[in-house]
């Protein structure tokens, strides 16, 4: 018996390897019709379906995406196998692509559009990955492992694309959608979103606008402060797109987007009790010390959150019969008022003071973008182009005393101090200027040897200049000035040539196997040497990183492209880590290169649709990623073994929806999704007094409607199980333990009209 079982699972391995017909179990005969096929431009080289890409890609398409109920890309992100984040509240999460996570530049470059919007923050909190809402999205593209070669440098673990629909001067349309619900333990929510296209000339000029407005009550309570539900999040934004074809060759866009975010108060709450040393802070400062609830925190300050982003962005797109030429530019600008308590950061230096601090940061990018992409009879193809950006970055820090209700006892004025003087509330003050500049030249070309079987090789270069300017605007009292209170950086240039190798092979019509090789690369920066009250040695400046991903995979389609097949395999080398908070008891936040790591794993991607009426989705993947050797110090910082932080081993998704008509113009809907994120833990030595582990936990959402051809309406449960869902921790000498989670249990009811 044993025997048999063997010989069906080799059996079975074969088929699925090769793309035997062996299987007639599939109910081919009720005409379910292909899954549906999604297009993506990943390649640069123009639309392409998604199954013969021969790489790592997942895209949602906007049906996708409305049929998740999907506002932000947290709401997709557990659905896309390798991918996690850490997250410390809305507008400040870190997604993470194949378990490459560390301090830094984001590992993860981000475009929407042709324009670059990837995070690019150090520091010590708030301003990580800016969060534009979802809204009349033609696709997202989420392109796994390095792009380095067509995407850049930040891209080293992989890119995520939004992309947006664009204007259409052939007719007329537009969509309305509503949204109400109510969160167990928290306030009500409501979300309303709009779009309407109108042609301004018949087949030559059209205007496209986008508006939505979100309000996401809260559902964390301050005991401390007697504040319940802080963490609403309010959402302002609108997107206007023009577009003008005077060919039929050459096509010009315009479009420009901003969003206004208010967020009332931290994400964070305690479990279970505050860590020993830190009740003893407050009870020897003569600090109450509360009950520990479900969903509260004990903070002593009001810590809103206020973003405003804005995108300006023009592109140009001219057709010849050999090739197209494409040219972007690109305005973002990001401004973040970012507040926390650092009263436990007062109490660890031993200043008995409530305080808050105000986190002023804003951030300007302008990138821009040349490319030729061929189309040429023969079997060599190419992509060329040439990438100029500049960025801007301002990060202030002020520490204001803070009253009984959580707010600042006074302006910042740096003439006065709070532990001096009785008229003052300043505390301490610092500032950074970053200032960035990066070309790149790139290509990737592409060679059909004989029908089946096609080359790649990508290659790209890229120069980047930093200079970093710093001062203390306020001395902490107590502490000596700095030896070096305003400096600035001289210049660092760095410079770097990433490649692509691959090779793909059409096995048969329905099946495509691949293998290649990419290196992925991110450029150092500067830390703020002239902020060190504590004395500790940090490094002026910390290096660039990279590594080199070994993949392969296959694209099959089964069934009459009833159900596709997909997978990968992958080992990545990575050196020279950019590893951040070496000494949690230190003050500030600073990066160091240090050691190696290895990751190695496996993702599969699963659609079907048995029946006409069932589409099935399930995605998964396993990911080993440990140092490869010590790091300086390796008792504190990590030693060979140890886990990359926040990285769980085994992820997977899952969902099914089903359609069944009521009457001739009328369907019912039902929808199930469940997603599933393993154990991890939040620093690299397990056994550390900081670290925190993270358990696993199953999230499952549902829904069940009615829908017209035009309209729909649909009642829905998110966190149908109200799991306490662990998404991220806080734990340092400054910071009493903490934790965010998802939002609990919310129902509601959602309902949409296109005309």
């Amino acid at each position: 018996m044993r025997q048999v079982g063997k010989r069906v699972l080799l059996t079975s391995v074969a088929a699925v390897a090769l793309q035997l017909p062996a299987v007639t179990v599939w109910a081919q005969d009720q005409a379910a019709g292909p899954v549906d096929q999604i297009v993506v431009t990943s390649s640069k080289r123009g639309a392409q379906n998604l199954q013969d890409v021969p790489g790592a890609v997942q895209a949602f398409s906007q049906d996708m995406l409305e049929d998740l109920g999907a506002v932000e890309f947290s709401d997709i992100a557990l659905r896309i196998p390798g991918l996690t984040f850490q997250d410390q509240g809305p507008g400040d999460r870190e997604y993470i692509i194949r378990g490459v996570n560390s301090r830094g530049t984001a590992t993860t470059g981000v475009y929407y559009d042709e324009a670059v919007i990837t995070a690019r923050n150090k520091q010590d909190g708030g301003g990580r990955q800016a969060d534009i809402e979802l809204h009349d999205l033609e696709r997202i593209e989420v392109l796994k492992g390095p792009q380095g070669t067509l995407y850049g440098a930040s891209s080293m673990s992989g890119t995520i694309r939004f992309i947006p629909n664009a204007p259409d001067a052939t007719r007329f349309e537009g969509r309305a959608e509503g949204t109400a619900s109510t969160t167990r333990k928290g306030e009500g929510n409501y979300h309303v979103n709009g779009m309407i296209n109108v042609p301004i000339v018949r087949d030559k000029l059209a205007l496209r606008a986008v508006g939505w407005i979100t309000r996401d009550g809260g559902f964390i309570d301050n005991s401390r402060l007697g504040l319940k539900d802080i963490n609403s999040n309010d959402v302002e934004g609108v997107r206007l797109a023009a577009q003008f074809e005077p060919t039929d060759r050459l096509t010009l866009t315009a479009s420009f987007l901003v969003q206004d975010r208010e967020v009332g108060g931290s994400s964070r709450f305690n479990r279970g009790a505050l860590q020993p040393n830190f009740q003893q802070l407050l009870t020897d400062n003569d600090f109450d010390v509360f009950p520990i609830a479900d969903l509260t925190n004990q903070e002593f300050t009001v810590n809103s959150w206020d973003e405003n982003l804005k995108l300006y962005s023009f592109k140009g797109e001219y057709n010849t019969d050999w090739g197209s030429f494409l040219a972007t530019t690109n305005y973002f600008e990001r401004d973040v008022l970012f507040r926390f308590d650092s009263t436990p950061i007062l109490l660890f230096f031993g200043a008995p003071a409530a305080a808050l601090t105000f986190q002023p940061q804003s951030r300007e990018v302008w990138s821009n973008e040349i490319r030729f992409a061929s189309n040429f009879e023969g079997p060599l193809q190419f992509v060329a182009g040439g990438f100029y950006m500049e960025e801007k970055k301002d990060f202030e820090v002020q520490v204001i005393a803070a009253n009984d209700l959580g707010l600042p006892l006074g302006p910042f004025d740096t003439s006065t101090d709070f532990f001096v003087g009785p008229e003052g509330a300043a505390i301490f003050g610092r500032q950074k200027e970053d200032d960035f500049e990066q070309y790149a030249f790139f290509g990737e070309a592409t060679f059909d040897a004989t029908e089946d079987l096609q080359l790649l090789f990508g290659i790209r270069y890229f120069e980047a200049e930093i200079t970093s300017a710093a001062r203390e605007t306020k001395p902490f009292v107590g502490f000596p000035p700095t030896d070096n209170p305003a400096f600035t950086v001289p210049a660092d240039t760095q410079n770097k040539t990433t490649f692509k190798i691959s090779a793909n092979y059409q096995v048969t019509e329905d099946a495509l196997v691949y293998v290649l090789a990419s290196s992925g690369f991110r450029i150092g920066g500067t830390n703020d040497n002239a902020i060190n009250p504590g004395n500790v040695d940090v490094p002026v400046t910390f290096g660039p990183d990279n590594l080199w991903n070994y993949e392969a995979g296959w694209k099959s389609a089964w069934f009459d492209d009833q159900l596709t097949l997909n997978g990968a395999a992958y080992f990545i080398r990575w050196k020279d880590i950019q590893v951040g908070d070496f000494d949690p008891s230190s003050p500030f936040p600073f990066v160091q290169n240090a050691g190696k790591a290895g990751i190695d794993g496996f993702e599969i991607e699963v659609n079907a649709r048995p029946t006409p009426e069932l589409n099935i989705f399930f995605g998964a993947s396993y990911q080993n990623a440990r140092l490869r050797e010590d790091f300086p110090d390796g008792e504190v910082l990590g030693r060979k073994g140890d886990d990359i932080p926040n990285v769980p081993k085994f992820q997977f998704s899952g969902g099914a929806q089903y359609t069944q008509p009521v009457n001739d113009k009328i369907d019912g809907v039902a929808r199930f999704d469940l997603a599933y994120q393993g154990s991890r833990d939040t620093l690299f030595r397990p056994n550390s007094p900081f670290n925190v582990h993270l358990d696993n936990y199953l999230l499952v959402n549902a829904k069940i409607g009615i829908e017209g051809e035009t309209w729909q309406a649909n009642l829905f449960v998110h966190n149908l199980t109200d799991k306490r869902a662990m998404v991220d921790a806080i734990n340092s000498s400054q910071d009493p333990l903490a934790f965010l989670t998802v939002r609990p249990r919310t129902f509601g009811i959602n309902a949409s009209k296109r005309f």
